[in-house]
């Protein structure tokens, strides 16, 4: 720790400066991307009939892992989105990627309740 306090407050403070928008938009395409590659790999997990669940079985890690960052993507963007907005960086950017996570949102949930 520097002995000056000036220093350490503008340390705290650098990342008040950090492009919100930008980052929040970049997290919002990467869950779009995602959400991509689990259907790519459930559409990959299917195995021929009689085949049991071995094709399942063997691409579930990965469709763990993308579900995992999907998830992480998701609430990283969020929180990009509300600092974005909040701190006046880059607002039209954490408004768009907001809209592009809750286009996201309703196209998983409502064919789940239908």
């Amino acid at each position: 720790m520097s002995p000056d306090p000036q220093a350490a407050q503008n340390v705290r403070r650098r990342w008040r400066a950090w492009p919100w928008g930008w980052a929040a938009l970049l997290l919002s395409i990467g869950a779009w991307a995602c959400t991509f590659m689990l259907v790519v790999l459930v559409m990959t997990s299917m195995g021929m009939p009689g085949d049991g669940s071995h094709a399942l079985q063997r691409s579930a890690p990965y469709l763990y892992f993308t579900l995992a960052l999907g998830v992480g993507l998701l609430l990283g963007g969020v929180v990009a989105s509300i600092l974005a907005v909040r701190l006046r960086r880059q607002p039209a950017g954490g408004v768009c990627a907001l809209v592009l996570m809750a286009l996201l949102l309703v196209a998983l949930l409502v064919p789940a309740l239908f």
